[in-house]
């Protein structure tokens, strides 16, 4: 009897997980379908960095996003990319690096433009439960790597706002203890970006010292 009432137990719970993964994804893909309907995003975060043996970082942050381009303001630097080049502005140094985006280095990073979207391509994810964050009503998701062997991160977790259907938090756990949490301030949709914005003009800085890498 107790054999027989194992193996129920363990239906249940497997059946149990795929109806979470199945809550998961029809949220996600709401998500997802109204994200990738806007033609240009304008993102105002808090981040908070944590880990072992480092002082808590806390700042506030901007990112402009539109399809393949962005530009992430910070306190001590600025990110361009405007599809093709990358620039980062290390703002303290008087620094700035480029290089060609294909060729960044970026695989291990987690982009602006997928902050909004990051479970569609290489993460498997589990509904957890609908609670609160900040007194709003969200969904609380979490991501797993589908290769962890290859990724620098443990696991991604999500707080989704439930009535507009739209990532408030992004919590992102590395293998290394390293935690950098993302919490989405203010949304602007579908605002005219300039293209200068995504470039870094060196002629507007010409105190900086510039490296092609």
């Amino acid at each position: 009897m107790k054999k027989y009432l194992s193996l129920l137990i363990a239906v249940l719970l497997i059946g149990s997980a795929f109806g979470q993964d199945d809550k998961a994804k029809a949220v996600l893909d709401k998500v997802s379908a109204k994200t990738n309907a806007y033609k240009s995003v304008i993102i105002s975060f808090d981040l908070t960095i944590t880990g072992p043996e480092m002082t808590t970082i806390n700042e506030s942050g901007k990112a402009y996003l539109e399809g393949d381009k962005y530009k992430v303001e910070l306190s001590d630097q600025d990110i361009y990319c405007d599809g093709v080049t990358m620039s980062t502005h290390l703002k303290l140094d008087k620094e700035c690096y480029s290089s060609k985006v294909a060729e960044a280095g970026t695989e291990d990073m987690i982009m602006p433009s997928e902050l909004l979207t990051i479970w569609e391509e290489g993460f498997k994810y589990q509904y957890i439960k609908e609670t609160t964050y900040k007194g709003v009503a969200v969904h609380h998701i979490n991501l797993f790597p589908k290769d962890p062997a290859k990724s620098k991160f443990t696991a991604i977790i999500l707080k989704i706002d439930k009535e507009k259907n739209e990532v408030i938090s992004v919590l992102i756990k590395g293998k290394d203890g390293v935690n950098m949490k993302y919490d989405l301030t203010k949304l602007e949709k579908n605002v005219a970006i300039p293209s200068s914005t995504f470039v870094f003009d060196r002629a507007k800085h010409p105190d900086v010292e510039c490296y092609d890498e």
